[in-house]
């Protein structure tokens, strides 16, 4: 009997203990989603607690593990803030037991340091979480070096990660529909250079263009910092130190693009070979690479960004400056010329690369549009500005790509052009704070603070540029609230995210590792600095889960419709960083003076802050 009974008398203790091993276990499942790369003192902080019980109440506080406990003196590590700002969203997408996520707001902490985010009365904690003042600044770089990494006809080297390619596709191409009065026997030209695209080794004039304008954008926004940027160029990096490392990376792509200029301005669409390579480095690209021909669209990009380049060019390099400008008024005597959209199609167009020629539009109208604004800015003309008013009414305000990039044309106008028309202006700004306001909205209603309803090709380019607009919208009207739901949404590259991912190759935690690229498949390498597209809810690539959200992506080589790296959403990141560092970082007064190359390299690398 007595041993029966001191059975028995456990049954309690061990159904307790069972009990306490289940709240354990659902505590253990609860996951913080935070910014791998920190927050800035003065921006948003927002960080996700995913998969708590629905019927528990959980307590956060952020944690310094370096600061003496105050109840015992001889421990380290004290709460030094509660988290009371939190709002509730319950996760209905999930089975099995009912979990609600957390969205906690820390915004009203501002020291600096590196803490964690710990639920009260459990073991469960975040990553390390930093706060600090060029977090932004110190992301820029990577995020624009990716560029370099993109390079084609030169070698490529990074000595600390161990990257090297060797100069690749030096050949002249070969055209698909030869211009008049060439000569006999010739069957190309040079255009060796220029970026790739992404991982498939094509090169394209649209998303150069667009690149590059997007480099120069961010420059013109506050051209200060860009005296501290360092890029870590090989010792014998062609070119380099005619100019600063900013405009050095840029010349890379406009230098190509005006070799792709035709004789009468046109502009070619693409260099690539008729065949997808295979998982082989790019100087084992072999075959025969060809131009194909020409359209209004790329044409118009082209003379945009050239225009750009005219302005921004100016002080770094005078004599590129009118160069591009010469170009881009080239350029647009073609378009005036050939006021029709155009666009010259083969049949190989898709059989080894793609096509950044929108197939459902018969129109040119809105990169005409931009180009029309860069052009008035620069030069003031009158035929610039009419076209940019006549115009306006046929335009779709919307976010900054490759099948419209007409809201740069018309940000740039409200920032940069000397002499608008007044009630035009005025308009314009109305319509941008508008739209500002409902994409701050969208965010705002998000646990994960994008505001996306549909995931589709190239989210994170998409994310990026929404939040170029909020950012537009604060310069314009000096409102802190767009700048920081932009600082939140720049979380969601760096983890706050369903995935806890970085979409960004190289970095530390949980990054991107296996890139749909194939310099990276095939040397076996890790690259820093590629930003991949990111979730896309309509993928069919095999490897990604579909119409999931946030959650359709794959870390997988072979899913390349989420992925693949692409220079683009380089761009649009770097944007976003460099003018989210521009709003909570002030730089120093500009110094007088030429500058020599040793009076450069003596320079700090960091702008002051506020």
């Amino acid at each position: 009997m007595t041993r029966i009974s001191s059975q028995v008398r456990r049954i309690p203790a061990v159904l307790a203990l069972c009990g306490i091993a289940f709240l354990l276990q659902q505590a253990q499942a609860m996951t913080f989603r935070t910014s791998s790369i920190g927050y800035h003192t003065q921006a948003a902080k927002f960080v996700v607690l995913e998969d708590i019980p629905s019927d528990q109440n959980v307590e956060v506080v952020l944690y310094d593990p370096n600061k003496r406990n105050p109840k015992l003196p001889v421990l380290m590590g004290a709460a030094v803030f509660k988290i009371e700002k939190t709002r509730v969203y319950e996760d209905t997408t999930k089975a099995g037991p009912a979990t609600k996520n957390l969205l906690l707001n820390f915004s009203d902490f501002k020291m600096p340091g590196t803490y964690e985010l710990r639920v009260e009365g459990s073991t469960i904690k975040s990553d390390p979480v930093k706060i600090g003042d060029y977090l932004y600044w110190d992301t820029l770089k990577p995020v624009v070096k990716g560029f370099y990494f993109q390079r084609c006809g030169q070698e490529v080297e990074e000595r600390t990660l161990k990257l090297f390619h060797s100069a690749c596709h030096l050949k002249d191409a070969d055209f698909i529909f030869p211009p008049k009065g060439m000569l006999d026997g010739d069957t190309g030209q040079d255009v060796i250079g220029g970026w790739h695209n992404g991982g498939d080794y094509a090169k394209y004039v649209t998303s150069t263009a667009l690149s590059a304008a997007r480099l120069m954008s961010m420059h013109e926004w506050d051209p200060k910092p860009f005296k501290y940027f360092r890029l870590e160029y090989p010792l014998f990096e062609p070119g380099y130190g005619s100019t600063d490392d900013l405009h050095h990376e840029i010349k890379a792509g406009l230098d190509w693009l005006i070799a792709m200029q035709r004789r009468d301005g046109a502009v070619y669409r693409k260099v690539a070979g008729k065949q997808w390579p295979g998982k082989i480095l790019p100087e084992d690209d072999e075959q025969r690479r060809f131009i194909y021909g020409i359209s209004t669209q790329d044409t118009a990009n082209a003379a945009a960004v050239w225009a750009m380049a005219a302005r921004d060019f100016k002080k770094a390099d005078l004599g590129y400056s009118v160069k591009s400008l010469l170009q881009a008024e080239k350029a647009w005597g073609f378009l005036e010329s050939r006021p029709e959209f155009l666009v010259q199609r083969s049949d190989s167009d898709f059989s080894g690369s793609g096509e950044f020629i929108n197939p459902n539009s018969r129109t040119d109208t809105p990169y005409r549009f931009w180009a029309a604004a860069e052009l008035y800015i620069a030069t003031g003309k009158l035929k610039y500005h009419q076209y940019f008013l006549q115009h306006l009414n046929e335009i779709s305000l919307e976010r900054f790509s490759w099948t419209n990039p007409a809201i740069l044309g018309i940000t740039d106008y409200l920032l940069y052009a000397k002499n608008q028309d007044a009630k035009t202006a005025d308009t314009l700004k109305s319509a941008i704070l508008r739209l500002a306001d409902e994409l701050a909205d969208s965010a705002e209603n998000d646990l994960y603070g994008v505001g996306l309803s549909k995931y589709g090709m190239s989210s994170n380019q998409e994310i990026a540029e929404r939040a170029a607009i909020l950012m537009s919208a604060y310069r314009l009207s000096g409102q802190a609230y767009y700048r920081d739901v932009a600082s939140r949404m720049a979380s969601y590259f760096f983890g706050v995210n369903p995935m806890g991912m970085t979409y960004i190759t190289g970095f530390p935690g949980k990054a991107v590792a296996h890139p749909s690229h194939r310099w990276v498949e095939a040397s076996g390498k890790p690259v820093l600095g590629y930003v991949v597209d990111g979730p896309n809810d309509y993928a069919t690539d095999g490897k990604t889960p579909v119409n999931r959200g946030a959650a359709s992506y794959a870390d997988d080589a072979a899913a390349k419709l989420v992925n693949e790296p692409k220079i683009l959403n380089n761009a649009s990141l770097a944007f976003l960083l460099a003018v989210l560092n521009d709003a909570y970082n002030v730089s120093p007064p500009e110094e007088t003076g030429p500058k020599s190359p040793l009076e450069f390299e003596l320079a700090p690398e960091r702008p002051k802050k506020k």
